[in-house]
């Protein structure tokens, strides 16, 4: 099989993928107990209400007509799919939220990346050594410890104890682009509010990246022992190459593939633990969103943002899955040989 076959039965996979879940999502939230007409419409609502709402969402439909129908729907074939929770179009609460969610995600992906490989790095730059046994006990705290509990800490010894940063919030500047607050300030030249984000996004992505931070550093120290331990890195010492050359041209790069792969692994960590983190700092994004529709049982809000999470989901380990194969040229060369 070459590679370009490979990419696209690779790319064909995620079809059914997709499919498969907009109908679980959609059968899941038609099942929850709990009537939503009713919570949307209160208490005081009288039956004639409650029936002529439910014929307006269509919930009086076979539920497979229900299902097309959503779908043509919330890409624009008939009438807007409206949410029980904000009473807006779907769509825009989706694209309202979706960046604020994507910045936290990405940041504390990026921060989780660095961090992660320079300490793995380090612990096996200096195996069984004061720094290592240090930054290991770190590791199984990360590990250890609950997101919200972090996040909660964070809260009251950097926020409330020593007021140097926001407990909680989200910082919007003056004039939004693209929904990215860190990339609209920079766009408009305001730095006042760039600072002003960044402060507020501090705690959140430290909260969110204190485990991953471990587990990549954990990955990446064996990996860079193991390769330690081969022929090659003892050829290189007997020709001569001095020992930052071997670790940060050699075995970097090994490192570099092994935090990509626990990285794609990781991401849906990081967006399932986005879920706690915004509501724990009340950070207004699409995970944030998904947590007050189930809540008020907006089953329309709630299909949307769970779809939109997944397609994220598969297409980040679909480019994780090529971008191993590309860095790794012995995966590349099996895909290419195997038949």
């Amino acid at each position: 099989m070459k590679f370009r076959d490979y990419l696209v039965k690779r790319s064909l996979q995620i079809v059914p993928t997709l499919i498969g879940l907009s109908i679980l999502i959609f059968y899941i939230t038609r099942v929850m107990p709990g009537d939503p007409i009713r919570l949307y419409l209160g208490l005081e609502a009288t039956p004639e209400q409650v029936e002529y709402y439910r014929h307006l969402f269509g919930l009086d439909k076979p539920l497979y007509e229900q299902y097309l129908g959503y779908w043509v729907s919330l890409f624009g074939g008939g009438s807007p799919v409206i949410s029980l929770y904000t009473g807006r179009n779907v769509m825009t609460d989706i694209i309202s939220y979706l960046p604020t969610t994507l910045e936290l995600v990405i940041v504390s992906m990026i921060f989780s990346s660095i961090v992660g490989i320079v300490l793995g790095v380090l612990c096996a730059i200096y195996r069984n050594k004061f720094v290592d046994n240090l930054l290991r006990v770190v590791a199984i705290a990360g590990v250890s410890f609950p997101r919200f509990w972090i996040g909660i800490i964070l809260q009251l010894i950097i926020g409330y104890y020593l007021g140097i940063l926001p407990i909680a919030g989200h910082f919007r500047p003056a004039t939004t682009i693209t929904g990215f607050t860190l990339l609209d300030s920079l766009i408009t030249l305001d730095f006042a509010s760039f600072v002003e984000c960044i402060r507020y996004m501090i705690l959140p992505v430290i909260a969110l990246s204190f485990s991953p931070i471990a587990q990549i550093m954990r990955i990446v120290r064996a990996s860079v022992i193991e390769e330690l331990g081969k022929p090659y890195v003892a050829t290189l010492r007997a020709h001569g190459f001095s020992e930052n050359i071997l670790y940060y041209k050699y075995l970097l790069r090994q490192a570099l593939v092994v935090a990509i792969t626990i990285i794609g692994m990781l991401f849906g960590f990081f967006v399932y633990g986005a879920f706690e983190i915004e509501v724990v700092f009340g950070w207004p994004g699409l995970a944030w969103y998904t947590v007050q529709t189930a809540l008020y049982k907006d089953f329309n809000g709630l299909v949307a943002a769970v779809m939109v999470i997944g397609i994220i989901m598969v297409v980040v380990n679909y480019i994780v899955d090529i971008t191993y194969s590309y860095l790794d040229p012995r995966i590349r060369i099996r895909m290419m040989e195997a038949k």
